[in-house]
C-alpha cells in the first residue's frame, strides 16, 4: 500500500536529513520537491544575468544621449554602480544557495534513480555537452517499483503492519 504524497515542506527536511546520503531510494515527491527548490536560485541567477544585459543597453543607450545632447554622466554613473551592487548581491546570494545545495541534491538525484532501479553513475552524463543532463532527468520521471530493488526497500510502498490475532 503507497503511503502519502510528500509535501514540499516533507520532502525539504527529508533530503536534508539525508544530506549527503547517496545510499538508499527517494520518492518522486520528494526529489521532485527539493529539484524545484533548487531551481529557484538558479532561475533567479538566470533572471538577474538577463536583467543586467537589458540595464546595461539602457546605461549605454543614456550615456550615448548624454554625451551627444551634453547630459549629465556622473548620474548615469551613480545609477550604474548601485544596480551592479545589488546585482552582485542577489548573485552571490543565490549562488551561495546553490551551492549549499548541491550535496543534496546530488544525493536526492542518486537516490531517486535507485528508486527506478538505475545506477547513481548515470549522473556523470551531466558533464556531457549537450542533451547529456536531460537523460538522468528523464530516468527519474517514472514510479519506483514496490518491491524491494538492489538499492533497499521502497521509500514509498510499505507492508502493512502484522496485527496481533484477536484473543
Amino acid at each position: 500500500m503507497p503511503t502519502k504524497t510528500l509535501s514540499f515542506i516533507e520532502a525539504i527536511k527529508a533530503c536534508f536529513a539525508k544530506f549527503a546520503n547517496f545510499s538508499g531510494r527517494a520518492r518522486r515527491s520528494e526529489f521532485w520537491w527539493f529539484y524545484l527548490l533548487n531551481a529557484i536560485p538558479t532561475g533567479i541567477i538566470s533572471y538577474m544575468f538577463q536583467l543586467k544585459i537589458s540595464y546595461k543597453e539602457e546605461i549605454e543607450a543614456k550615456v550615448w544621449d548624454a554625451a551627444v545632447n551634453g547630459g549629465d554622466l556622473s548620474a548615469l554613473e551613480a545609477e550604474a554602480g548601485s544596480f551592479d551592487n545589488m546585482f552582485f548581491a542577489v548573485v552571490g546570494i543565490c549562488a551561495v544557495v546553490s551551492l549549499i545545495l548541491l550535496i543534496p541534491m546530488l544525493a536526492a538525484w542518486v537516490r531517486r534513480l535507485h528508486d527506478v532501479g538505475k545506477s547513481g553513475h548515470l549522473l556523470w552524463l551531466i558533464l556531457l555537452c549537450g542533451v547529456g543532463g536531460i537523460i538522468p532527468l528523464i530516468m527519474a520521471i517514472p514510479d519506483g517499483k514496490p518491491e524491494p530493488n538492489q538499492y533497499g526497500p521502497s521509500p514509498k510502498y510499505v507492508a502493512p503492519e502484522p496485527t496481533a490475532p484477536a484473543q
